[in-house]
């Protein structure tokens, strides 16, 4: 398991924010388009797995570089979005949809990575390297996707504003439409 990506991974946004400078002002590498090409296709296979299906919006997808213990870049960064269920997921009905997204990652062969049953949160690793976490915070279901290892291209911060050319606020990914099934 590569500890860098799981940790990377439960904090996306955080890690964005706090690396302080945009990606905006120049275009990423093509490693690193293929980064968020992997990333998506991930999202987008677990997205299609759900029926009825979920209304989202995608995050920003960024890099954030890694660093040593001693704070020194190491030359490879972390390629990471999140895709906020906009669908409003009742209680019972959580549970349901974590075991849809679980048996589809088991059935394309990705490996368990962390698990806690309690909230429910837990992630995989598919055999490309890609690793997909769903987590609930509250009302909010996440679900992300992050690869690590990619070249750093000389900067950190957001690829793409995702759903949000006007900028991205936590606010916005509160679930918003109801479902006669998900939301009962």
């Amino acid at each position: 398991m590569n500890s860098r990506r799981v940790l990377l991974m439960g904090a996306t946004a955080a890690v964005f924010v706090s690396s302080g400078v945009l990606a905006g002002c120049s275009s990423p590498s093509m490693e690193v388009d293929e980064a968020v090409k992997k990333i998506d296709t991930a999202l987008d296979d677990t997205f299609a797995a759900v029926r009825p299906p979920l209304k989202w919006s995608d995050g920003p997808a960024g890099m954030s570089q890694h660093r040593d213990l001693l704070n020194r870049e190491d030359g490879e960064i972390t390629v990471a979005r999140n895709r906020y269920v906009r669908t409003k997921v009742s209680k019972p009905k959580i549970g349901v949809l974590a075991k849809v997204v679980e048996k589809n990652w088991k059935a394309k062969g990705y490996e368990l990575e962390y698990q806690n049953r309690k909230v429910p949160s837990f992630s995989y690793g598919t055999p490309d390297g890609v690793s997909v976490k769903f987590d609930v915070r509250g009302e909010i279901i996440i679900i992300s996707a992050a690869i690590a290892d990619t070249k750093y291209p000389g900067h950190s911060g957001d690829i793409d504003d995702g759903d949000y050319p006007n900028g991205f606020d936590l606010d916005d990914t509160v679930p918003n439409v109801t479902d006669p099934y998900w939301s009962k």
